[in-house]
């Protein structure tokens, strides 16, 4: 039978039939190891019993153990009465079995419920340094085993199946909800299943004897000692609790479960770990938690948590005096209505009484198990007091663990409500992203002072290692320079460079920046453009949405950018610039005023350009203009209708033929009254002139920044609608398909290039292939220079 089975139980028929196979093995292997007085095999084994006073209990538990099929090695009985060796004097004195006895500090009564504090094997005494057996069974003094318990336990944990399990054959799985038990008994059970915990007797490596003893801690001497060995084994060491089917007859007395219930009511089970109930509903694969450290951290995250739960399942760790009942709390509080299941492991409870820990030393191990135990894809927590032991040991643990930890700044929570609409697959991304803000500037030192203000202003949820890069012209004059040297950046590093020989805007904006891989992201921002403090946001937001999702490759291809600003105009109509306002275009078509859209005209007033599309634009501009040199009319490339094709000095002639003959788009923020992340001042340069800055004319250019986050408030169901969801515009704003939108670039691709169209490919080498008359002209153009 293959280890799978385990996950699916097996019946008692193949129970039988795994110890048939091992029980042989077992036989022979133990057989050299038979005393002369008994032809039973030994088993490695040392047993190890809390003797009461009774003598009658004492003595039938006794008769019990050596009257096993298969014998243990020694006998180990720990003690507080001294008549108890007297009581078993004769007992011991006709068995072939060693017995020691070692006395205990704590009195040992006869009960049905067993707390860790009564456990002197566990408190008490070094149990792992003295048993030299391989194996250990331990047993409550009122537990009476059949005699066949031995052989059917020992020889079930020598099979791969069961070999790192705790096997019982009385056993209850906990309801969180009800707080109630429901038990099992082997009998009545048809396959095995894990369950919470295992009553009465234990059969254990020795080994885990010290996973045990590391587990204590002063909280957990009032917890039952079923639920500690159970869930200790689990929570550090990954051995599941199993009961199996077996016609053993019950070891405990039948009214265990009744009185463990009587007990239940007045305990709190909502510690560290899932139970096997609430296992079982737990998805499986993009596991995303959430540490919060202390109370005031719960309060900051609140509306996150909630967010997160109206999405997905979620873990949620509480350290730091933070219990479950404060959090639930905090839910109620924000009337959180949510339909998928939280997991809460309240450490506070489990580690520290519910105190406070100002070191966090106390919930370093726990924290560092219990991801190690769930394996978190990402966990999401408060970058607070980040030099503190407890925050960089969790930061370490996460980095060796492969876990993506997002650690966000306190106040700036409520700016990343968005992550909720994110899949864990893409938050999986938060740090592969590397965006660089690209800065060109001339002779403009007030605009560009206003620029790098907004700049340092703006939320970056954490990313401390934000480069900025801030490129000056040849003519930049010395007030200029004084801005860019005296800048103090708080984000990251800062690079200046400055060019030597006037090379004018198109050089300027192409040569700013060239992505290093295709997690690499620029922010092109010409120097009288001023930020949002929220444009950050919402370029992380669109970049993890449409980047990192498997859902969607459709974007992969064809988004080559966000923009930070909402244009009033468009542009590229052939009679000039006209006045636009997106909604009334989108409501005719369907959609939400306030939806988000694509459109292939790039921004140039604030925009994200991505790697593979930025790269691609580079090696076909460098073909465009190397010909243009000798003849502008060698590749034949235009866009029919668009007045970008009369534009001289701008680069983004080049980049709309190249969205127009690939159907790429760009996406638009569609916010009330064009509110944006980027606005443009319109001030004096190459494409203003002195007489072209009328109030009139920066009304149609400059728009309202962003300032309050109303982000997910605005967008339609309060996310961005997956890219095959979203509206896409042409060149001039008309409600398009991106298969029209391909359509039309594949008819048009035969009127400009002579080899086959590659779409799918980021290389441009099939755009410019010239037609025969081409080349012979340039070459006839080429003789005569």
């Amino acid at each position: 039978m293959q280890k799978q089975q385990l996950q699916q139980g097996h019946s008692g028929k193949e129970i039988d039939a795994l110890l048939s196979q091992i029980g042989q093995t077992i036989l022979n292997k133990e057989d050299d190891e038979k005393e002369e007085s008994t032809k039973k095999p030994i088993a490695d084994l040392t047993v190890l019993i809390q003797a009461t006073a009774e003598q009658d209990v004492l003595e039938t538990q006794m008769n019990a153990i050596l009257l096993q099929s298969m014998e243990p090695k020694s006998i180990h009985i720990l003690y507080s009465d001294a008549s108890i060796k007297e009581k078993l004097k004769s007992m011991v004195q006709s068995s072939h079995i060693p017995v020691t006895f070692i006395r205990s500090m704590i009195p040992i009564v006869n009960k049905e419920f067993y707390q860790v504090r009564d456990a002197s094997w566990l408190v008490t005494q070094p149990s792992s340094s003295i048993i030299t057996t391989e194996y250990t069974w331990i047993l409550e003094p009122y537990v009476i085993p059949e005699n066949e318990y031995i052989y059917s336990t020992y020889g079930l944990l020598k099979t791969d199946e069961y070999k790192s399990t705790l096997i019982g054959y009385q056993a209850a799985v906990l309801h969180t909800k009800s707080n109630k038990l429901e038990c099992f008994l082997s009998s009545t059970i048809a396959t095995s299943r894990k369950v919470d915990m295992i009553h009465g007797s234990w059969l254990l490596r020795t080994s885990w004897l010290h996973t045990l003893h590391q587990e204590l801690n002063s909280n957990a001497l009032d917890l039952p000692l079923a639920y500690f060995i159970s869930n200790s084994l689990l929570y550090s060491a990954n051995i599941n609790s199993i009961v199996i089917p077996s016609k053993l007859k019950p070891i405990t007395t039948s009214s265990f479960c009744t009185n463990w219930n009587f007990i239940l009511r007045h305990a709190n089970f909502h510690s560290v770990l899932p139970h096997v109930v609430d296992r079982q509903k737990i998805a499986k694969g993009n596991v995303l938690m959430v540490l919060l450290d202390g109370y005031a951290h719960a309060f900051e995250f609140m509306s996150l948590v909630c967010k997160l739960l109206q999405h997905q399942q979620i873990h949620v760790i509480l350290t730091d005096g933070l219990s479950y009942t404060m959090f639930q709390d905090l839910l109620d509080r924000v009337e959180c209505q949510y339909n998928n299941k939280v997991f809460v492991h309240d450490l506070s409870t489990a580690y520290n009484r519910g105190g406070v820990d100002e070191s966090g030393i106390d919930y370093t191990v726990p924290v560092t198990r219990l991801l190690k135990f769930i394996q978190p894809q990402v966990l999401i927590q408060l970058k607070d007091n980040e030099n503190s032991f407890f925050y960089r040991a969790i930061q370490t643990a996460s980095q060796v663990m492969n876990i993506t930890s997002i650690s966000l700044p306190m106040g700036q929570v409520n700016r990343a409500l968005w992550i909720s609409d994110l899949s864990v697959e893409a938050l999986r991304h938060w740090h592969s992203i590397k965006l660089d803000l690209v800065v060109i500037t001339d002779r403009r030192p007030e605009s560009l002072s206003r620029l790098l203000t907004s700049l340092n202003q703006a939320y970056y949820l954490g990313d401390d290692t934000m480069e900025l890069m801030i490129h000056m012209e040849q003519s930049a004059d010395r007030v200029t320079q004084q801005v860019v040297e005296s800048f103090d950046w708080k984000h990251g590093p800062k690079m200046i460079r400055h060019r030597i020989r006037k090379g004018g805007l198109m050089p300027a904006i192409i040569e700013s920046w060239y992505p290093s891989d295709n997690n690499h992201y620029g922010v092109l921002l010409e120097d009288d453009i001023e930020l949002s403090p929220l444009f950050y946001v919402w370029a992380k937001y669109n970049i993890l949405k449409y980047r990192y999702s498997s859902n969607e490759s459709n974007a992969y291809q064809h988004v080559y950018g966000v923009s930070l600003y909402s244009p009033r105009n468009l542009e590229l109509l052939p009679e000039g610039r006209r006045p636009f306002d997106p909604s009334p275009v989108l409501t005719a078509s369907g959609y939400d005023a306030r939806a988000p859209y694509a459109t292939q005209v790039p921004c140039s007033w604030g925009a994200v350009y991505f790697p593979e599309h930025w790269r691609m634009f580079h090696t076909y501009l460098t073909s465009r203009i190397e010909k243009e040199d000798t003849w502008k009319g060698y590749y034949n490339i235009t866009v029919p209708g668009s007045r970008s094709s009369n534009w001289k000095k701008s680069w983004k002639k080049y980049f709309i033929e190249l969205t127009y003959l690939r159907a790429y788009v760009m996406i638009y923020p569609n916010f009330k009254d064009f509110e944006s992340f980027s606005t443009n001042h319109l001030e004096y340069g190459t494409h203003v002139k002195d007489n072209g800055r009328t109030e009139s004319k920066v009304s149609q250019f400059l728009v309202p920044l962003m300032q309050r986050d109303t982000i997910l408030e605005q967008l339609p169901e309060h996310g961005l609608p997956t890219f095959d969801q979203m509206p896409v515009m042409d060149l001039w704003g008309r409600i398009k398909t991106v298969n029209e939108l391909d359509e039309v670039a594949a008819n048009w691709h035969k009127k400009v290039s002579i080899c086959r169209r590659k779409p799918d490919s980021f290389d441009p080498s099939d755009l410019l292939c010239p037609f025969e008359e081409n080349i012979l002209k340039a070459t006839k153009i080429e003789k005569k220079h």
